[in-house]
C-alpha cells in the first residue's frame, strides 16, 4: 500500500505542479495581454487628445477669422452710416431752407395778389395774418403753461 500511496502522492504533486504552471502561464499571458491593451488604449487616448486639440485650434482659428471679418464689416458699416448721417443732416438743412423759401414766396404771391386786387384784399390779407398770429400766440401761451406746469423755464415764455 505504501507504494500506491507514494505513487498517488507523487502523481498528485505532479498534477498540482502542472495546474500551478498552467495557472501561472495563463496569468502571465493575461497580464501581457492586459498590458498590451492598456498600451493601445494609451496610444488611442493620445491620438484622440491630439485630434481634439487640432479640432479646437481649427475652431478657434475659424472663430478668429470670423471675428476679424465681423470687425472689418463693422468698420465699413460705421463709415457708411456716418456718411449717410452727414448726408441726411445736409438734406434736412436744405429742406428747412426750402421750407423758409416757400413761406417767403407764398407771402410774396399773396402780397402781389392783394396789391393787384386793391385795398380791400390787402385789408383781408392783413386780417388773415393777424388771425394766424393770434392763433399762434394762443398756442404759444398754452405750450408755455404746460412747460411751466413741469417746472421748466423757457426763454420764450418769460
Amino acid at each position: 500500500m505504501k507504494l500506491i500511496q507514494r505513487d498517488v502522492n507523487k502523481s498528485l504533486l505532479v498534477l498540482n505542479m502542472f495546474f500551478l504552471l498552467l495557472f501561472l502561464a495563463f496569468t502571465v499571458y493575461y497580464q501581457i495581454a492586459l498590458k498590451n491593451t492598456l498600451k493601445e488604449k494609451d496610444g488611442y487616448s493620445q491620438k484622440i487628445g491630439e485630434v481634439t486639440a487640432q479640432a479646437v485650434m481649427q475652431k478657434l482659428n475659424k472663430s478668429d477669422v470670423a471675428k476679424e471679418l465681423a470687425l472689418i464689416d463693422k468698420v465699413v458699416l460705421e463709415s457708411k452710416y456716418n456718411e449717410l448721417l452727414t448726408q441726411k443732416e445736409k438734406l434736412e438743412e436744405d429742406k428747412e431752407a426750402l421750407k423758409g423759401e416757400i413761406i417767403v414766396l407764398n407771402s410774396q404771391i399773396e402780397y402781389h395778389q392783394a396789391r393787384l386786387e386793391g385795398p380791400v384784399a390787402q385789408f383781408r390779407l392783413v386780417q388773415e395774418k393777424n388771425d394766424e398770429i393770434q392763433k399762434l400766440n394762443e398756442r404759444i401761451g398754452l405750450l408755455c403753461s404746460k412747460i411751466s406746469s413741469y417746472n421748466i423755464t423757457a426763454k420764450e415764455c418769460e
